[in-house]
């Protein structure tokens, strides 16, 4: 055939890395002849080969990167599986597969009986879920229904495009709505694992998916991207590698290779050892055993920041994927949660603005029935009014509230568990001024303390300044900002770049003037003194945030807080429990309403101190926390999550929603300033791209490079 000018006519081929080029190239194969000889070989050895392994029961099947109209050649990740199954015909669970995958070859899968897929039951709330969700819409054309019997099959076809029928002999036993651990229920979860196991064998990445969850945002930019099996938590603990995480088997991401395959046929199997259990107890029976460390499977748990569930539900509806209705028993039960869970949602989504708090529309535990829920309204109200009376009735009314600031400090606004004293003082004291002249309309303060090694130029209190005026809707904070200073020069210095400050009059400054490192006794000497001055503070009827000066303020925190607690602090390691006294705390970072309770438990921490010499106030706070003087006061503590309250030793995991970062876990002032830089600069290359970053890192060494 003649070419056409300027164009070459390379009608060659490349075999077995050889170029052979329409006579135009050097031949490697010096005669046809040869190259019939060669060809046959080639034929004859291939034949061999297959016939060999058809013998053994065992074929390879082969792999290629790109679909095609064979089933058989489907694609499989770079940890590709062992084996995949070529067949003829043509499964019709690879046929939904190949309709329903990605690109990648990814599925997403729930299983339905006939109760959950009646009209306006889950399967119907569920994919209401993707169509008011963010960017989930489109997903809905990956989903695949398994049904577990022909009811369920009928009415899938009729809303949804890809349904597959497991042909089942008991499929009576699974119609109903399978109570959580009934023999229906069990054989429904394990029908379920072996369907997984296949799709995973058929070399399919997959999220399997109950269908009691609201799918709310796109998951995948939330996965992580080198783990090969993740999983959702009834409650999280805070680390994403922890076994330890309570683990719900509802939502799964799974990649498709040998490890997965290995690690889903064990699990399986082992269900066989330990009868009568659901999935997740077996899996939470062998995910330490020898068989699955040698397996070296990479496993990681989802927050339930961004996947939530009626057990312990998003904090945050601004970033939130998932909502499942666990810890909600009763199908019914769960259509109605799930229901006004979403009608939430929809308000949210109308709204179009990011949320100071969220709230969910689930009742606590998710009592059985109606009229469950009417018998403990009636008992907490009749309680509640019996209290009353009795309060009342012995001339002790609660203190009344002001929501408004006078100009008489002796009525200073305090929360409803008032003082049992607020001083009135003629003249009115330098830190009464100060404090007056920096207080929020609700009388709250932002207080830290400083001294000479803090305050000099380019030192921490410049960086923590300067972190103000670069975060989202704080550098309006900055006019209540408070600070502290233990000595004159701090003082003075202070002064020149700040409005209020206030100097401790000290007969000591000089110990307390230095870098201070941790635990010396100029160190020991600041840390109570501090305590003291915010005894007083509260004493004077001031809420405030305490703030150590080697913070970062990047966002407004008071969205964060909790609203009903008396006391909150934040971690140098969070367990993922707000109200766990196990947490290990940091009080560089305190919350606290002026209230009896609160300055009675700083009166007592600050008394403490002299039971336990040589402390600091962190370690004494340990030491009282569950102690018999705390609990009888009954005063609100909360542990804020790292999450938003960060920190050097367990930096947030999610610069779009961080709050604060705080240099703790950092040895040395000197250090403290180069790496609290380092992660203010992170903090406004991230404000300068102006969208949500899908995985943060925080320019920081370990132990701060310690």
């Amino acid at each position: 055939m003649e070419s056409r000018k300027g164009e070459s006519s390379n009608m060659g081929y490349k075999f077995a890395g050889v170029s052979i080029d329409d006579g135009k190239s050097k031949p490697v194969i010096s005669t046809g002849r040869d190259m019939i000889k060669f060809v046959l070989l080639v034929t004859t050895v291939t034949l061999s080969c297959l016939l060999f392994y058809t013998s053994a029961n065992n074929p390879l099947n082969m792999v290629f990167p790109w679909k095609t109209d064979c089933y058989s050649s489907k694609t499989i990740n770079e940890t590709s599986l062992e084996t995949v199954q070529k067949r003829e015909p043509v499964s019709e669970l690879e046929r939904v597969l190949m309709n329903a995958a990605m690109e990648d070859k990814t599925v997403i899968i729930t299983a339905l009986n006939q109760a959950w897929a009646k009209p306006n039951s889950t399967f119907d709330v569920f994919r209401e879920s993707f169509k008011a969700g963010i960017e989930t819409e489109r997903l809905l054309k990956h989903v695949i229904a398994v049904c577990l019997d022909q009811h369920a099959y009928d009415r899938c076809i009729e809303v949804h495009p890809h349904c597959y029928l497991i042909n089942a002999t008991d499929s009576d036993q699974l119609s109903g709505p399978n109570r959580f651990m009934t023999p229906g229920y069990l054989k429904l979860i394990w029908r379920r694992m072996d369907l997984l196991r296949e799709v995973l064998g058929l070399g399919y990445n997959f999220i399997f998916t109950d269908a009691d969850i609201l799918w709310l945002r796109d998951p995948f930019p939330r996965f992580f991207p080198d783990a090969d099996f993740q999983i959702t938590c009834d409650d999280y603990n805070g680390k994403p590698s922890d076994k330890n995480n309570h683990v719900n088997s509802g939502f799964t991401y799974v990649k498709a290779n040998n490890k997965t395959l290995s690690f889903y046929k064990y699990w399986i199997r082992s269900s066989r050892k330990f009868p009568g259990k659901h999935d997740q107890d077996v899996f939470n029976l062998i995910k330490n055993k020898q068989f699955v460390v040698k397996l070296g499977i990479k496993i990681r748990f989802f927050d339930t920041v961004y996947f939530g569930g009626f057990c312990q539900p998003s904090r945050d509806i601004n970033v939130v994927n998932t909502m499942h209705a666990n810890c909600c028993i009763g199908l019914d039960n769960k259509v109605n949660n799930l229901k006004a869970a979403l009608e939430d949602w929809k308000r949210y989504v109308s709204l179009n603005t990011t949320l100071s708090e969220t709230k969910w529309n689930i009742p606590p535990k998710l009592v059985s029935t109606g009229r469950d829920m009417v018998k403990v309204v009636l008992l907490v109200t009749t309680v509640t009014l019996s209290c009353l009376l009795f309060i009342k009735s012995v001339n002790n009314p609660l203190n009344t509230v002001s929501l408004w600031k006078t100009d008489c400090y002796s009525s200073k606004t305090i929360n409803e568990t008032s003082l049992e004293t607020v001083q009135k003082k003629e003249p009115v004291s330098e830190l009464e001024r100060v404090l007056n002249n920096a207080a929020m309309e609700d009388n709250t303060v932002i207080i830290t303390a400083l001294n000479q090694a803090w305050a000099k130029p380019n030192s921490s209190f410049d960086v923590f300044l300067e972190s103000f005026k670069a975060g989202i809707g704080t550098e309006r904070l900055l006019k209540h900002v408070i600070a502290v200073c233990l000595d004159k020069h701090a003082y003075d210095r202070c002064l020149e770049v700040h409005p209020h400050c206030y100097l401790i009059n000290s007969t000591d400054s000089d110990q307390l003037s230095g870098p201070n490192g941790f635990m010396s006794p100029g160190y020991l000497k600041l840390i109570w003194r501090r305590m003291d001055l915010l005894r007083n503070v509260l004493r004077l009827g001031y809420n405030f945030i305490f703030t150590d000066a080697d913070i970062l303020w990047l966002r407004d925190p008071f969205p964060r807080f909790f609203p009903d607690a008396d006391f909150q602090i934040s971690c140098d390691y969070y367990n993922g429990r707000p109200t766990d006294k196990n947490n290990l705390v940091n009080s560089g970072f305190t919350y606290v309403k002026a209230n009896n309770k609160t300055l009675k438990f700083y009166k007592f921490w600050i008394k403490s101190s002299q039971k336990f010499p040589g402390k600091h106030d962190q370690d004494v706070f340990n030491q009282i926390k569950a102690g018999q003087f705390a609990m009888k006061l009954g005063i609100s503590i909360r542990y804020l999550d790292t999450v938003y309250f960060g920190g050097f030793c367990q930096p947030s995991r999610d610069i779009n929603v961080v709050n604060t970062m705080h240099s703790n876990c950092c040895l040395g002032l000197d250090r403290k300033v180069i790496n609290l830089k380092a992660a203010l600069e992170d903090w406004k290359q991230y404000v300068l791209l102006n969208t949500t970053v899908s995985e943060t890192k925080w320019n920081i060494p370990p132990r701060c490079g310690f």
